[in-house]
């Protein structure tokens, strides 16, 4: 075999080892929108575009096992928000309004419009549903992961007190409150770890600062998460929308209850999964999953043709754990916009 020949055969070989998940592990396009940039990564064609929105802490490379899956369905978008994956920093509160205004700035530069239906998982879900609600003439179709949802205590409260009790339910409150500032404030010091350069070189404080390893999502991704969890914009973005979410402010609270009632989206295309994975022996894990369903299921109503449907052998992460679940709601829904 001559030389030539067996440079291309080595070039092929390497061609053929990359995956798609390699392609989550690297800035695409770098859409402004207005002074500063957010990285939008789009395959995939057709009328429909499905615009895909993760949740707290992560960026576009958790929907690695998604987003290809995808592809012959519909023009499939990632993005990432600002201060991770590859977007720059805002210099505001990431708000959930801030994070819809960028989102709606997103959607016009990048002419995302038409046919859309959006996908938002965690607190990602949360934005995608508050998007929906001040912008409902751009959205054709919703599908909320295992979402984050406004003023549970609110709405869960008389349901665990019929269930569970006044002390269990007192109990459940209190730790969720509990967690909530312990997490406030693990986030704030992460981010002066990050100024100092603790989180490049202390393996322990790294761990405490960042999401777990994703296997499932390949080595190029590892790395990068590697490369980019430490730095202060990636850390400061994380804090700031923990500190000002639905669960760390709630000066908001009186609109969700006016934007969020039952059949508000009209007979939009809509589903709602919920992790099916818990502790059916736990009493408390028990009583935190029938929870969960129930304030996913509420959300569900906001259509009037909305459903919720849980996802068995699932933790939060649907979209690693069941990605094939979240293939076929979209590609459900896709089919009803059409």
């Amino acid at each position: 075999m001559g030389w030539m020949a067996l440079a291309g055969l080595l070039a092929a070989s390497a061609t053929a080892a990359a995956t798609p998940l390699d392609e989550f592990a690297r800035p695409h396009e770098m859409v402004d929108i207005g002074g500063r940039k957010l990285n939008l990564f789009c395959t995939g064609s057709g009328r429909v575009t499905v615009l895909l929105e993760a949740g707290g802490s992560d960026w576009s490379a958790i929907w690695g096992l998604v987003q290809p899956a995808l592809e012959s369905s519909a023009r499939v978008c990632s993005y990432d928000r600002a201060g991770l994956g590859y977007s720059d920093p805002a210099p505001l509160a990431r708000t959930p309004k801030a994070i819809v205004d960028d989102m709606d700035a997103l959607i016009d530069a990048a002419k995302l419009g038409g046919k859309l239906i959006l996908v938002g998982h965690s607190l990602g879900g949360f934005n995608a549903k508050l998007y929906t609600a001040l912008h409902p003439k751009k959205v054709q179709g919703l599908l909320l992961v295992d979402p984050s949802e406004e003023r549970p205590e609110e709405r869960s409260h008389a349901f665990l007190l019929k269930h569970y009790g006044r002390v269990m339910t007192a109990d459940i409150e209190l730790s969720d409150q509990q967690g909530l500032l312990f997490l406030q404030s693990r986030y704030a010091t992460c981010v002066e770890w990050a100024k100092s350069g603790l989180l490049v070189n202390d393996a322990v404080k790294y761990r405490r600062c960042t999401d777990p390893v994703r296997p499932k999502l390949g080595d190029a991704v590892a790395k990068e998460r590697a490369r980019l969890q430490p730095l202060s914009a990636y850390q400061e973005a994380q804090a700031s929308e923990i500190r000002w979410s639905i669960y760390g402010d709630d000066g908001s609270d009186a609109t969700y209850r006016s934007l969020f009632q039952p059949g508000s989206f009209g007979k939009l295309p809509m589903i709602v999964l919920t992790h099916g994975d818990y502790d059916a022996a736990d009493p408390v894990d028990r009583a935190g999953f029938e929870t969960w369903r129930l304030l996913h299921q509420q959300s569900a109503r906001l259509s009037l043709t909305g459903v919720q449907r849980t996802v068995p052998d699932s933790g939060h992460n649907i979209e690693i754990d069941q990605p094939a679940a979240i293939v076929d709601a979209v590609k459900s829904l896709v089919t009803a916009v059409r």
